[in-house]
């Protein structure tokens, strides 16, 4: 499958995603390829995915992630695994955009994700 660069981009609070290639373009159900934003100076909302595994791949920027009760200073070229039940967020501390490639995997049809906090810090 080829796509173009033209995918669909969810604006939230605290961070924006556009799809890259969805559930629809992979063979197998339950994938996701989407580039994740989290603006400056922005905390993701903690939270966690039922059944979900998500695989972090780091482009630009630094920002602090909380994954199962680490804190971890992720960089540019950094890849982590966030498994069913992680709790996992995201804080941008920087003046710039911090930018991550999520491949989700064993996604449900229905968003299987729990947040955890209210609004935005």
């Amino acid at each position: 499958c080829i796509r173009d660069s033209s995918g669909e981009t969810v604006e939230e609070p605290d961070y924006s995603k556009t799809i890259i290639f969805s559930s629809d373009d992979f063979r197998e159900p339950g994938h996701l390829l989407q580039l994740v934003t989290i603006p400056p100076r922005t905390r993701q909302r903690l939270h966690l995915h039922k059944q979900q595994t998500e695989v972090f791949y780091i482009l630009e920027g630094q920002a602090l992630i909380s994954l199962a009760g680490q804190d971890i200073v992720a960089w540019p070229g950094d890849a982590f695994v966030c498994s069913p039940g992680d709790e996992h967020s995201l804080w941008n501390q920087s003046e710039e955009a911090f930018r991550l490639v999520v491949f989700k995997i064993n996604m449900p049809e229905a968003d299987d994700s729990v947040w955890l906090e209210e609004g935005v810090s």
